[in-house]
């Protein structure tokens, strides 16, 4: 799996994206996967420039690239919850929660404070 980061996909929100750069995007595109994190990134960037007319173009590009990635089996993990379990693996920690289901594709060692 490939993770975009924000130029990634803010290169092909541009009126002229560079050649390349689509062009590898197509060719990988079964492994691409859309980073919450990155979502929040643009509609940010988004925001700042408004009310410029550049902002509702980007906006339909972003939520064209939204739809696209809505449909592909992933984890519905919130960025929040991602960041968390991302941290905790990092570190070699261990999760504690109470929504245990909510982390058990990390393949971390959880617990739950309420089940002691």
């Amino acid at each position: 799996m490939i993770f975009l980061e924000t130029n990634v996909v803010s290169e092909t929100l541009k009126k002229e994206p560079s050649e390349a750069v689509i062009a590898w995007l197509v060719r990988f595109d079964a492994e691409l996967a859309l980073p919450t994190v990155t979502i929040a990134e643009i509609s940010f960037g988004i925001q700042k420039i408004r009310p410029d007319q550049r902002a509702d173009r980007l906006e339909q590009g972003l939520h064209e690239w939204r739809h696209r990635f809505a449909a592909r089996k992933g984890w519905g993990m919130s960025a929040p919850e991602g960041m968390i379990a991302a941290i905790a693996r990092v570190n070699g920690g261990r999760l504690a929660t109470r929504n245990l289901k909510d982390f058990e594709m990390t393949g971390l060692e959880l617990t739950s404070p309420w089940e002691f």
